[in-house]
C-alpha cells in the first residue's frame, strides 16, 4: 500500500508545473544510493525513491509533505518514511518550523517529531532540524545541520552533519555533497562521509543520485527526516 502510494505522489510531483495549482510552490523527486566503502561492508547499502511536495496556504504560511521508500541490501529490509512539515516564512528565503513523521521499517515503527530552520543568504544556504525519536518507549533525540554554497549555475558544494543519542548511545554522521546541474530542474547529487555507531570504528561511506526539482522555489524548502535519512548505506 505504502509503494502505491509513493508512485501516486511521484507522479503528482511530475505533473504539478502543468496543473496551474497557485498554491503549489514546488516540488522534488529523486532516486539515491548509498554504500559503505569498505570492501568488507559493501553489502550495507541503501538504494531511497521519495518526492516532496510543497504548499503555500498564504504568502508567509507554508506546508510540505515527503514520502520515500527505501531498499536495503543487507538485509533485504524495506522501509517507508513520510514526514509532514509546517512552517511560518518571515521573508521569502527564511523559514521557521515543525514536523512530524512516521518510519516504517521491517514492521517496527518509530514516530519522530521536531523543530527545524531554513534560510538563504546569497549563494549560501543552510538549514538545522532537532528531532525527537520514540519507538515503543525508547526515545533518542537527534541534530541535524546541512550548509550549501553555490559555485557557480551548475555547481554547488555542502555538507552535512547529523548526531543521535538514544539509550546511552551516540551515533554520527558527518558528510560532504556536490550536486551538479544536467539540465534546468535536473541535477546529479553525489556525497562521501563518514559514519560512527557507538562502540564501532567509523566507517566511510558514498552515496551518488538524481534529482529533479519543479517549481518557483526549484525545489522543497525542507531536506528529509526520520532515522532511515540519518543512517548511510545501513
Amino acid at each position: 500500500m505504502m509503494q502505491k502510494k509513493l508512485l501516486l505522489a511521484l507522479c503528482a510531483a511530475g505533473l504539478l508545473p502543468q496543473t496551474g495549482m497557485a498554491e503549489v510552490t514546488g516540488a522534488e523527486v529523486g532516486f539515491h544510493y548509498s554504500t559503505f566503502a569498505d570492501a568488507d561492508a559493501n553489502d550495507m547499502n541503501k538504494a531511497t525513491l521519495g518526492g516532496a511536495l510543497e504548499y503555500a496556504f498564504a504568502p508567509q504560511f507554508t506546508a510540505q509533505a515527503d514520502l520515500s521508500q527505501r531498499y536495503y541490501g543487507l538485509t533485504n529490509w524495506d522501509g517507508t518514511t513520510f514526514t509532514l512539515h509546517g512552517s511560518y516564512r518571515p521573508t521569502g528565503e527564511m523559514a521557521a518550523g515543525a514536523f512530524v513523521g512516521h518510519d516504517w521499517l521491517d514492521n517496527q515503527d518509530v514516530v519522530y517529531y521536531g523543530l527545524e530552520f531554513a534560510n538563504k543568504v546569497n549563494n549560501i544556504s543552510y538549514e538545522a532540524a532537532f528531532t525527537h525519536f520514540d519507538s515503543m518507549g525508547k526515545n533518542a533525540n537527534g541534530i541535524t545541520l546541512r550548509g550549501g554554497y553555490e559555485v557557480n549555475q551548475q555547481l554547488g558544494l555542502g555538507g552535512r552533519f547529523d548526531v543521535v543519542h538514544g539509550q546511552g548511545n551516540d551515533n554520527y554522521r558527518i558528510s560532504g555533497t556536490a550536486d551538479y546541474q544536467i539540465s534546468p530542474g535536473l541535477m546529479a547529487t553525489g556525497e562521501l562521509g563518514f559514519y560512527d555507531g557507538d562502540g564501532m570504528p567509523a566507517e566511510s561511506f558514498v552515496g551518488v543520485g538524481v534529482k529533479a526539482t519543479f517549481g518557483n522555489n526549484n525545489g522543497v524548502t525542507f531536506g528529509g527526516r526520520g532515522l532511515q535519512d540519518f543512517l548511510p548505506g545501513l
